[in-house]
C-alpha cells in the first residue's frame, strides 16, 4: 500500500465535529443513552395508546394516536430526512437501544452465521410488512396492531441480543435499518476516519477492540476500510474510542457512496427495484380506478367467490394474493433490469452487472419513497401545526389539496428519474473499459428507468377520486 492509498481519508474535509460543543456532547457518555430513554419513553406511549385502541379507525373511532405518530409523522419525517441525515435516527431508535440494554444484562455473545450475513431476511421482512398492510395487518389504520409491530420488533431485538454479539439486529434483520442503508448513499453527510495512514499506522484499533471511553463498533464496521454509509449507524462510538482522533464527519456531494462503490450486493440490488415497483404500486392503489382493476383482478382469480359457506377462504385466498402479486412484482421490476442487462451484454457477466448498475436506480427509489409519503408528511405536519394552534386558543385548520399533492408527486418522480440517469452514467463510465460497453451499461439502465418512469406518470395521472 503506498502513500497515497493509505493518507486517502481526507483529513482535509470540513469536520462537523469541530463545531462548538458538538464533539463534547457526543463524546459525553450519558448523552446517547439519554436519548435512548426519551426515546423509550414515547414508544411505550405509543405503544399503550395503540393497545387501548379500537382495531378499525374507519368504522369503530378509537384513539389514532399510534397511527398518526408512526405513519404520519415518524416515518415520512425519516423518508424526508435520509438526504441530510442518513442513518442518524440509528443513534436515537429505541429498539437498538434495547438491545444494547439486554447485553448489558445477560447474552451469549455468540457469533452471527456466516451464512447468513446478508440482507434478505431484512429486504423480505420490508417486502411482507408493506404487501400485508392494507390487507392482513392495516397498520396504518389499526392502531394495536401498529402497537403490536413495535413490541414485534423490540422483542425480536431483546432475543437477538441475548443470543449474539453486537448489535446483530441493527446490521442484518431491521427493516427501517436497511432502507435507511441503502437510501444514506444519498446523504449529504459522510462518517469516516481523517487519515488512512494514521489508522494503518496505529497498531492499536480501539474502534475495533473498545476501550473504557467507548465501545467497540456495535456492527463490525472499521473506519480505515469503510466506503459508503449502509452499515454505519451514526453511534459514534468510534469517535469516543479513538486515542488519534482520526474520526470525522463531514459534508459531501450527495450519491458518492453510490457512484465510487465497489461493494455491491445483489440483496440491494434486488431491493432498490423492489422499492420502487411497490410503492408506485400503492400510490396507484390510492387511484379508484386502478384499485378497481386489482380488486376485480383477484376476485376473478378467486376459486372460493361463487362458492356458497366459503367468505373465509375467499377472504383468505384474497389476502394471499395480495402478499404474492407483491412478490411477483418485484421480481418483475427486478427481471426487467436483468433482461435489459443481458441483452445489452449479450450474456456476458450479466449477474454482476445488473448488480452494480441497479444502484444507479437508488435516487429513483428514494424519489418514489419521498412521493409515497408526501401525502402523510403534509398530512402529520399540518396536524402539528393545527394542535399547536389549539393549544394557543388559535382555530387554525387546514385542507390538504390533492392536485398540489399529486404536481409534487410527478416532480420528485422526475428528479429522481434524472438523477438516476446521471448516476448511471458516472458509474458506467466507471466500470466501462470501452466506449461500447459505456453504451451498453447506458442502454440497459435507460431502458428500464424510461419504463419506470412511464409506469409512475401514468399512475401518479389517474384521478384520485
Amino acid at each position: 500500500m503506498n502513500k497515497n492509498d493509505m493518507d486517502n481519508g481526507n483529513s482535509d474535509k470540513p469536520d462537523l465535529l469541530d463545531v462548538y460543543f458538538f464533539n463534547n456532547l457526543i463524546s459525553n457518555r450519558l448523552f446517547k443513552p439519554a436519548v435512548n430513554l426519551v426515546f423509550s419513553a414515547v414508544l411505550l406511549i405509543i405503544i399503550y395508546y395503540g393497545l387501548a385502541s379500537e382495531s378499525d379507525l374507519r368504522f369503530h373511532g378509537g384513539i389514532p394516536f399510534a397511527t398518526t405518530m408512526i405513519w404520519d409523522l415518524w416515518h415520512p419525517i425519516l423518508a424526508f430526512t435520509i438526504i441530510f441525515f442518513g442513518r442518524l435516527w440509528c443513534f436515537t431508535c429505541p429498539i437498538g437501544a434495547v438491545c444494547d440494554w439486554t447485553q448489558s444484562v445477560f447474552s451469549l455473545k455468540k457469533k452471527y452465521p456466516e451464512k447468513y450475513r446478508n440482507l434478505w431476511i431484512a429486504v423480505i421482512l420490508f417486502l411482507v410488512i408493506f404487501a400485508a398492510e392494507r390487507h392482513f395487518f392495516m397498520f396504518t389504520r389499526n392502531p394495536p396492531n401498529t402497537a403490536l409491530l413495535l413490541i414485534f420488533f423490540i422483542g425480536l431485538s431483546v432475543v437477538m441480543g441475548a443470543i449474539f454479539e453486537k448489535r446483530a439486529f441493527c446490521r442484518y434483520i431491521c427493516p427501517i435499518g436497511l432502507v435507511l442503508g441503502v437510501f444514506s448513499m444519498l446523504s449529504i453527510i459522510e462518517l469516516r476516519c481523517k487519515s488512512k495512514k494514521t489508522c494503518h499506522d496505529h497498531d492499536l484499533k480501539e474502534c475495533v477492540i473498545g476501550t473504557e471511553a467507548g465501545k467497540a463498533c456495535p456492527v463490525g464496521e472499521f473506519p480505515q476500510t469503510m466506503e459508503r454509509n449502509n452499515h454505519c449507524i451514526m453511534c459514534m462510538e468510534c469517535v469516543k474510542s479513538c486515542s488519534k482522533d482520526n474520526i470525522r464527519i463531514s459534508p459531501r456531494l450527495p450519491g458518492a457512496d453510490m457512484i465510487r462503490s465497489r461493494k455491491t450486493h445483489m440483496d440491494e440490488a434486488y431491493l432498490v427495484h423492489g422499492i420502487i415497483i411497490i410503492f408506485l404500486f400503492v400510490m396507484g392503489m390510492e387511484r379508484f380506478e386502478f384499485r378497481n382493476i386489482i380488486i376485480n383482478f383477484v376476485r376473478w382469480t378467486a376459486p372460493f367467490d361463487y362458492v356458497a359457506n366459503f367468505t373465509f377462504f375467499a377472504s383468505y385466498y384474497r389476502n394471499m394474493w395480495a402478499v404474492i402479486i407483491f412478490t411477483l412484482i418485484t421480481l418483475g421490476a427486478a427481471g426487467l433490469m436483468y433482461l435489459s442487462t443481458k441483452a445489452s451484454f449479450s450474456g456476458k457477466g450479466t449477474r454482476q452487472k445488473f448488480i452494480d448498475l441497479s444502484y444507479a436506480f437508488i435516487p429513483l427509489a428514494l424519489s418514489v419513497y419521498l412521493a409515497e409519503n408526501t401525502f402523510r408528511f403534509l398530512k402529520g405536519m399540518l396536524l402539528i401545526i393545527s394542535t399547536m394552534g389549539k393549544m394557543f386558543g388559535k382555530a387554525w385548520e387546514f385542507a390538504i389539496n390533492f392536485q398540489t399533492i399529486n404536481n409534487i408527486q410527478i416532480l420528485l418522480l422526475l428528479a429522481g428519474f434524472i438523477f438516476t440517469v446521471w448516476a448511471g452514467y458516472l458509474i458506467s463510465k466507471r466500470l466501462s473499459k470501452s466506449e461500447k460497453e459505456l453504451r451498453q451499461s447506458m442502454f440497459a439502465i435507460g431502458v428500464t428507468a424510461i419504463v419506470y418512469l412511464l409506469l409512475g406518470v401514468k399512475i401518479l395521472t389517474i384521478p384520485i377520486i
